[in-house]
């Protein structure tokens, strides 16, 4: 008994053995309570057509689509729920439909409405099935449905034929079967099938033909206990059936249909040993092995072949390990294996998951690889590897039998390890192990022992740092070092000693990789040295981030030369190709799909593909030749494809001699044969999920605001309909890709919205849209594997969003009926109307008639009113003519007359004429006011003076009507500005309207005094009677335009209403305003406040005295001169032009005209030096007669003074456009219009003697003063020089004065007025006047001699410019020198 459980113990430490290398094989996904399961404990596993995984828990039925979990359970309130939440079984029926075996009963649940059915009687009565006690329910490989039931037979339902056949024991069964409890049945293909029954028999049909084949009975042991015993089958690849019981402890039984033996598995059988014997479930691996489930055994893998077998336990410090040993099995199309546990939720498995094999170190396995942190990698003769590790010293590693060796340092052993931190590992030709370490030096390991070199500066010859990161052999045997901070080293074997031969650009050397031309290429932290050992020079390459065709980065990692004999770079920044033939370097980076852009190591499979560590995954690379460069394609892994992890470490890559390759990082290293590692080419399923509106999951038959959206399941709806309220929705969709879900990439579009696919990760998976107007749109899905984008698939969904109610097509038709109606309406209310307009229109005409009358009246009224206005205005100006005989006589008679009674007189009527006056001038500024022309004429005077002057012209009316008037005065002068004559109205109308309206007896006063107003200092004036003043009510109105209070009978019609609507605007037009206080019978008081305007000093510039003073004795010259100026008075005003006459004759030649015609030839006669005319005359008026003077070269020259009755500005501006040198209004003082005739004929004077300065022949003897003045003489001086050429022309005086002919006939013609070609012509003729006068030449040689080429010509010009003939000229010349000579 000993030796046989000594020999037992030694057989189960065999397979321990085996199940752990074998176990690391096998690497497990999990999914758990913190992945949405809703219970850990897991009793049953199915997938269904659509791809969903289903999960029957003790907590509910569980949905997954490889991202999240939706779980059914069952709601007392809701009868489409699942019956019960313990669910047992999963099998898929007919129509997709799902039966869900719970405690109590069969749920079926189908998938279009998501709803469950817990009364199975009307679906099995469907398929022909008498009774509810059901077992399972499997689905052979024809598609066809079998229901076990307890002990009342077998039935087969058939879908293509709606029927079911009905196996049973009875005689009328087409099969007689062995009894009617069929516990599972086995399709073996080809109409072939085993039935096993509840007693252990087994039996072999032909549905084909309807006979048992061949019969077994299960070996006595199997069938010991109680009945029927629940026994399942499963039939392996060689069509071998395995046979177990649910919780019954028999193992498993294998029989070989061949040899029709069966063998037995179990705890205790020899050879055959399980770790448990109760089995759950039984599934087939794609490698044809046998995975068993077993109750607290875990996994127990059966190779057929061999009959060994491998176990699967969880270990706690192996997430990837199966997480329960209590094991449910379940495989799916995919090949995937689902193993759900008793509490520890689910572990799944394929091998296209983890591709990667780790090897770890694992606390509960002492056997286990000792540490995880590995730095580098070298492989010996036997296949062997050396590993360097962070820490954990240097193993020696076997990777078939998973044996080591660890060397370590020790303190004590001065022959063992120098650090346990070994960084660098190099076997040279002598098969001698070179171990560069962190801080340690070098090692020289002979097998045995340990030689150390370490940096010492006091010994020649040492190595440079004790920090070695990279060592490699020459071709001459030499050892090269590439140090941290030491540059290259390089040990003499013949010496012994290390050397620095080379001056590279840095000492950081990370990398030294020799190739096969003798070149030694040297990774550095400033770019790469290539080292040529046979000549020694040394050639750089740098990073220049200005230049693409550089190193992407300066920071190098490694470096490789790849058999197309390009060089990789790996560097910090990037990964750098160089193609030497080319010296072109093709950069690749996070843009070109690289995981990270820190490239760690590089190495090239048999296949010609690069494979590279990075700090985020592994990456494969495949080039693709494109002409003379190449194409990448790049596929990356990570931790979920069963790497190490993300980073790796920095040497920590190796390729071993039969091309497996090797990364390691911080945990552990994975070594793989890159031949096996496959890019994921099936396409998963890919359905839409869910469907959310307003953000809340709509289910099936749910009403949203009015109406059901989804009649079926979102994943078998093909079309949505929205009304236009539903329009905040989104979609969620996911591929059923459980091999590794985070690396699909989804793209959608909405056709008809979007543009162009939008990217979405998967963790997301929903689209949301907003807001969408109303028509058709398509809702596309792509789903792809990121390492096989080619590979994808697409679904799409038909949306419908359709209008609001007002906007549909019955909408419309309504709308088109509706306006049908109301044209038909409309109609009959137009011919309604039609009568009623009829009946009203002559009515409605009489009225227009009416209307039109009194629109002509008003019309004719506002017409009548135009030409009051305009009579009146005209009468003013007639007014104006006998007014200006009046007051200006009466001045010269005040100045001439010195008895006091007759000044006194004389005073009155000079009163009384300003005042008509001034009322002449109110009915002129009422219409200057109709027409926004009133102007302030400012003058600087003393107003006080100026008042006192107005009011003591009203001094006759007070003594006529026996009134007390008194002007009172607070200041005795001021001196401001204002408008005499308009301040002069406004005080006619206040007293004007005093002394109307205040009795016999009365007062009227006019008082002056200083008053503020906003800080501002103001003149008051107010006027105040004792008359019968204003009621309240029309104290605000007679300031208004023709208003006109009621008066006594006596005072009407003595005024026009206008007189206080001037004076309020005159007032405001100085600032000021004007108020009224007054009671009816007591007297009024009108109050002016005028802002006051302080005088200032005028200082008059010293050089305006002097003009005037030289104006004055101009003047006086003049005066003084024997020979009086000569003037024309045109005038057809008798009195008017003899008062000029009479007042201008001592001092002037006059020369009469009654009208502009007649003043217009005497104008020509006589040669008059100034003209003064009036504008309104017959025949001519005065503005024409100024233009036809102006217009004329012979009397261009005379002033012209205009006098005209009319103020008006337009008339001015007309007046002295017409070229007027002056404009005076009537009634004018006779002395202004004196001392304007003065200054002009003055003007006149000097500017003669200028011009004949000017034009002088001998002008080269007057002194130019100014730049102006020299061009006049330069250009006369021209003129002279070429006078008797008759070609010269503008043209040569232009070219003369070297100014283009623009230039100069603009400078001529601002200078003297004259264009160039009067300004020669006008030279020629007063050269001809003098030659005329002083030669003896002839008309005609006279006309060459000054440049005429044609007398005729000469003659014509000459008169235009002088009014006669040279010939005439000339005998003028001779009778004026005959009266001379007969005088003297």
């Amino acid at each position: 008994m000993r030796i046989r459980n000594l020999l037992l113990l030694v057989v189960l430490a065999n397979l321990q053995s085996i199940a752990y290398a074998q176990g690391g094989m096998y690497q497990f996904s999990h999914l758990d309570i913190n992945n949405g399961l809703s219970n850990n404990q897991t009793n049953c596993i199915f997938k269904d057509s659509y791809g969903f995984m289903w999960f029957g828990t003790i907590s509910g039925l569980n949905r997954y689509d490889g991202y999240k979990f939706k779980v059914f359970k069952n709601k007392q309130s809701d009868p489409a729920s699942i019956a019960d939440n313990f669910v047992s079984h999963i099998y898929e029926g007919p129509g997709k439909k799902m039966w869900v075996f719970t405690h109590k009963n069969y749920s079926i649940y189908d998938p279009e409405t998501e709803k469950f059915t817990n009364n199975i009687s009307p679906e099995l009565a469907r398929l022909k099935i008498p009774t509810n006690d059901l077992g399972f329910i499997k689905k052979d490989t024809k598609g066809n449905y079998w229901f076990s039931t307890n002990n009342q037979g077998l039935y087969c339902y058939h879908p293509s034929t709606n029927a079911t056949a009905v196996y049973s024991n009875s005689e009328r069964s087409d099969v007689v079967l062995h009894n009617n409890w069929v516990m599972d049945i086995a399709d073996c293909g080809k109409g072939l099938i085993w039935l096993i029954y509840s007693d252990g028999a087994l039996e072999q049909i032909d549905l084909n033909t309807n006979k048992v084949v061949s019969k077994t009975t299960l070996p006595h042991d199997a069938t010991k206990g109680p009945m029927p015993i629940n026994f399942s089958l499963k039939l392996d690849a060689g069509k071998n059936l395995w046979v177990w019981a649910e919780s019954r402890a028999i193992g498993v039984y294998y029989y070989d249909t061949q040899a029709e033996n069966f063998t037995h598995y179990s705890k205790e059988s020899p050879g055959n040993l399980l770790n448990s014997d109760i089995i759950n479930s039984i599934i087939v691996g794609d490698d044809n092995k046998m995975w068993i489930g077993t109750d607290h055994g875990g996994i127990n893998i059966i190779d057929t072949k061999t009959s060994k077998i491998t176990y699967l336990l969880p270990r706690e410090d192996d997430p990837k390990s199966i997480m329960g040993n209590n094991v449910v099995l379940y495989k799916d199309r995919d090949g995937i294996i689902w193993a759900g546990t008793y509490k520890q939720g689910i572990s799944y498995y394929h091998k296209g998951i983890f591709q990667f094999p780790l090897v770890r170190h694992y606390q509960s396995d002492k056997t286990s690889f000792p540490y995880d942190d590995v730095d580098f990698f070298k492989e010996d003769k036997s296949g062997n590897l050396w590993i360097g590790t962070n820490g954990g010293g240097l193993i020696y590693y076997n990777p078939v039998t998973h044996e080591y060796t660890n060397y370590k340092h020790d303190p004590a052993n001065p022959n063992s390890l120098a650090s346990d931190v070994v960084i660098s590992l190099c076997i040279d030709h002598e098969g001698k192990l070179w171990v560069g370490t962190y801080f340690g030096g070098l090692d020289y390991f002979d097998g045995k022992t340990f030689k150390h070199f370490r940096q010492n500066d006091k010994v020649a010859g040492s190595i440079n740092d004790d920090r070695i990161y990279s060592i490699i052999e020459d071709k001459d045997f030499n050892i090269w070092l590439g140090t941290f901070a030491g540059g290259v080293n390089v040990y003499n074997r013949k010496t012994h000693l290390f050397s620095t031969p080379y001056k590279l650009n840095a000492r950081y050397i990370s990398e030294l990789y020799p190739d096969d031309e003798g070149n030694v290429w040297v990774g550095e932290d400033q770019g790469i040295d290539v080292i040529n050992t046979r000549t020694n020079k040394i050639k750089h390459y740098a990073h220049d981030a200005h230049n693409a065709n550089s190193l992407i980065d300066r920071d190098i990692n490694s470096i490789v030369k790849d058999s197309r004999q390009l060089i990789w770079i790996g560097t910090k920044g990037g990964l750098s190709i160089l193609n030497p033939k080319t010296q072109k370097f093709t950069n690749l980076g996070e843009e070109q799909n690289l995981p990270a852009n820190t490239v760690i190591h590089i190495l090239e499979d048999k296949q010609g593909r690069m494979w590279f560590s990075s700090n985020n995954g592994v990456s494969c690379i495949t080039l693709i030749r494109n002409g003379d460069d190449y194409k990448f394609d790049v596929k990356n892994f990570n931790e979920t494809d069963g790497l190490q992890g993300r980073e790796f470490n920095i040497g920590a890559t190796y390729k071993t001699h039969d091309g497996k390759m090797i990364f390691g990082g911080g945990h552990g290293f994975n070594i793989f044969d890159p031949a096996q590692i496959n890019v994921p080419m099936h396409k998963p399923p890919l359905v839409f999920t869910d469907l959310q509106l307003f953000n809340k999951s709509v289910a099936v038959g749910d009403t949203i605001k009015g109406s059901v959206v989804l009649t079926k399941a979102i994943s078998d709806t093909k079309e949505i309909v929205f009304n236009h309220s539903q329009n905040v929705f989104s979609l969620e969709f996911a591929a059923f890709d459980f091999f590794n879900p985070t690396k699909v990439q989804y793209q959608y579009k909405l056709e008809g919205f979007d543009k162009n696919w939008l990217n979405m990760p998967a963790s997301i998976r929903k689209a949301t849209y907003t807001n969408l107007d109303a028509g058709d749109y398509i809702f596309k899905v792509k789903a792809y594997n990121s390492n096989n984008p080619q590979n994808a698939r697409v679904i799409e969904l038909k949306i419908t969003v359709l209008p609001p109610f007002w906007k549909s097509t019955w909408a419309f038709v309504l709308y088109f009926l509706a306006f049908v109606a109301s044209l038909f309406y409309i109609r009959h209310r137009g011919i309604l109307k039609l009568k009623k307009e009829f009946a009203a229109q002559q009515q409605q005409r009489e009225i227009e008639r009416k209307a039109a009358t009194e629109v002509l009246e008003a019309k004719r009224m506002h017409e009548l009113d135009l030409m009051k206005i305009k009579f009146f205005t005209n009468v003013s100006h007639e007014f104006r003519t006998p007014l200006s005989l009046i007051l200006s006589p009466i001045e010269q008679l005040i100045r001439a007359n010195e008895k006091p009674e007759q000044q006194q007189q004389l005073q009155m009527i000079k009163r009384n004429g300003r005042r008509l006056l001034n009322l002449v001038n109110q009915l002129l500024d009422f219409r200057k006011m109709e027409f926004k022309e009133l102007k302030l004429s400012l003058t600087r005077s003393d107003i006080v003076a100026f008042i006192k002057e107005v009011t003591v012209s009203f001094s006759d009316i007070a003594v006529q009507k026996n009134l007390r008037y008194v002007f009172d005065s607070e200041i005795e002068s001021l001196v401001t500005e204002f408008d005499q004559d308009k301040l002069e109205r406004i005080l006619f109308n206040l007293l004007s309207n005093a002394f109307k309206f205040t009795p016999s007896g009365g007062h009227v006063w006019v008082l002056l005094g200083l008053g503020k107003n906003s800080n501002a200092q103001m003149l008051e004036i107010k006027v105040v009677d004792t008359g019968i003043g204003i009621t309240p009510d029309k104290q605000n109105k007679i300031f208004e335009r023709f208003f006109q209070d009621d008066m006594p009978q006596g005072l009407l019609n003595q005024g026009s209403g206008i007189g206080l609507s001037i004076t309020r605007e005159f007032v405001k037009m100085h600032g000021g305003e004007i108020n009224v206080e007054s009671e009816p019978n007591q007297g009024s008081c009108f109050t002016i406040l005028l802002p006051v305007i302080s005088e200032s000093t005028l200082t008059v510039p010293t050089a305006s005295v002097r003009i005037e003073a030289e104006a004055k004795k101009g003047k006086e010259d003049i005066l003084r001169s024997n020979k009086k100026p000569v003037i024309l008075l045109v005038e057809d005003n008798d009195d008017m032009r003899f008062y000029l006459k009479d007042n201008l004759k001592h001092q002037f030649v006059i020369i009469e005209a009654c009208n502009g015609k007649e003043g217009w030839q005497k104008a020509l006669s006589m040669h008059p030096n100034l003209i003064v005319s009036d504008i309104s005359m017959p025949e001519m008026n005065g503005i024409e007669l100024c233009r036809k003077i102006k217009a004329d070269g012979r009397t261009t020259h005379i002033p012209v003074i205009l006098l005209t009755a009319s103020s008006e500005p337009e008339d001015q501006l007309l007046g002295l456009d017409s070229g007027a040198n002056d404009y005076i209004l009537k009634p004018f003082n006779f002395e202004i219009l004196l001392s304007k005739v003065k200054n002009l004929l003055l003007l006149q004077e000097t500017l003669k003697k200028t011009y004949q300065k000017q034009q002088d022949v001998k002008v080269e003897e007057i002194e130019i003063a100014s730049e102006d003045d020299k061009f006049i003489k330069t250009a006369i001086k021209m003129v002279e020089t070429n006078i008797t050429n008759p070609n010269f022309s503008v043209e040569e005086l232009s070219r003369l004065m070297l100014l283009s002919r623009v230039s100069l006939y603009k400078k001529l013609l601002i200078l003297t007025g004259k264009t160039p070609v009067d300004f020669i012509r006008n030279i020629r003729l007063e050269m001809a006047v003098q030659l005329l006068e002083k030669s003896k030449l002839n008309i005609a040689n006279v006309a060459y001699e000054v440049g005429f080429g044609n007398p005729t010509y000469f003659a014509k010009v000459f008169r235009e410019e002088y009014g006669m003939l040279p010939s005439e000229y000339v005998n003028q010349l001779k009778k004026k020198e005959k009266e001379f000579s007969e005088q003297v």
